[in-house]
C-alpha cells in the first residue's frame, strides 16, 4: 500500500482505520467520503481535529477541495502533511507482532512470568 500512496498527494477514501493509518505514515493530507456507521465514525473526528484533512460525501465538495488544495499555494497541503507524518506510526505493526509473540510464548511458557512490580 505504502508505494501506491507514495505516489499521491491526496487520498480520498472512506473512514477506515488502515487507509487512514497508511495515509499518515506516508504524510498524505485526506478526503474523507463516508464510513460505515458506528464502525468508523470515531476516526472521522480523529482527522477532523488532527487538521490531517477533511471529511464531505458531495462529490462537488470533495472536487473543489481537491481544486482548492491544489490550486491555492498557501501552505495548507505541506502542514497537513507535516502533521499527518507526526501522528503516523509506521513502526505500530512491529510493536503488535512483538506484543503477541511475547504474549503467546507466556501462554506456552507460563514458568517465565513475571508480574510487573
Amino acid at each position: 500500500m505504502s508505494e501506491y500512496m507514495s505516489c499521491c498527494d491526496c487520498v480520498i477514501t472512506k473512514a477506515g482505520p488502515g487507509t487512514i493509518a497508511e495515509a499518515l505514515i506516508c504524510g498524505i493530507p485526506i478526503i474523507l467520503n463516508g464510513c460505515i456507521p458506528c464502525q468508523e465514525e470515531g476516526n472521522i473526528p480523529f482527522v477532523l481535529e488532527n487538521k490531517v484533512g477533511t471529511y464531505s460525501e458531495d462529490p462537488v465538495v470533495i472536487a473543489n477541495t481537491v481544486s482548492e488544495w491544489f490550486d491555492t499555494n498557501d501552505g495548507t497541503l505541506e502542514e497537513m502533511s507535516a502533521r499527518a507524518k507526526l501522528l503516523g506510526r509506521p513502526e505500530a505493526t512491529f510493536n503488535i507482532v512483538r506484543d503477541l509473540a511475547g504474549m503467546s510464548f507466556l501462554m506456552f511458557h507460563p514458568q517465565n512470568f513475571q508480574p510487573f512490580s
